[in-house]
């Protein structure tokens, strides 16, 4: 098991998922997402026990994901609840209504959060933001 997958969080599991397909991709493959998005995601998730976790998504400079804030400076900090988090990555929820109806907050680049939907369609290509 992952050191990403942690015990309570669902979307720990989608962001694992996430790092197994980035450590899949051929360097051409990683460099055209890089270029696609050059941003740097970091994702604060509250479960329901309000626990909080800290998952950091590069696709600015790696093409990876860690557990916790990353070594590169987050170009967007989006902060949502577990289970709102796992709706957005596999495209049950649309990520401009969650922002709007506060389930989605976010620091740093808002218009940067929009190309989400380039991460998330590598771990579920039917996935839209």
């Amino acid at each position: 098991m992952s050191d990403i997958v942690v015990p309570g969080f669902k979307s720990s599991e989608l962001i694992a998922e996430l790092n197994k397909v980035f450590d899949g991709y051929s360097a051409e493959e990683r460099a055209k997402l890089i270029k696609q998005v050059n941003g740097v995601f970091q994702f604060v998730i509250k479960n329901s026990e309000g626990k909080e976790e800290t998952f950091t998504i590069d696709v600015k400079k790696e093409g990876k994901v860690t557990r916790g804030k990353g070594a590169v400076k987050a170009d967007a900090i989006l902060s949502l609840k577990d289970d709102d988090f796992v709706q957005l990555a596999t495209g049950k929820l649309n990520g401009q209504k969650a922002y709007m109806s506060g389930k989605l907050k976010v620091k740093g680049q808002i218009m940067l959060a929009m190309k989400l939907d380039n991460v998330f369609k590598s771990i579920n290509p039917k996935a839209k933001l």
